[in-house]
């Protein structure tokens, strides 16, 4: 079972397109506590200030892929 990883950050109703991540992984739990690793670090990087600001919350989901 292999999992893919996307990210979407939004400021209030506006959302950015989808960003997949480059690589799969091997498990739900590994997807997922790198969607929350990746989510902390990007609203770190953009500051407290922009952040209350513009509301700004990134979501993000692991879906499981087909493999052939």
């Amino acid at each position: 079972m292999k999992f893919i990883l996307t990210l979407v950050i939004c400021n209030y109703t506006l959302c950015t397109e989808p960003f997949k991540w480059p690589y799969e992984f091997n498990s739900y739990y590994e997807c997922a506590t790198i969607g929350y690793e990746a989510s902390h670090l990007r609203l770190k990087e953009m500051g407290a200030e922009y952040v209350n600001k513009n509301r700004t919350t990134i979501l993000f989901t692991c879906k499981e892929i087909q493999q052939t």
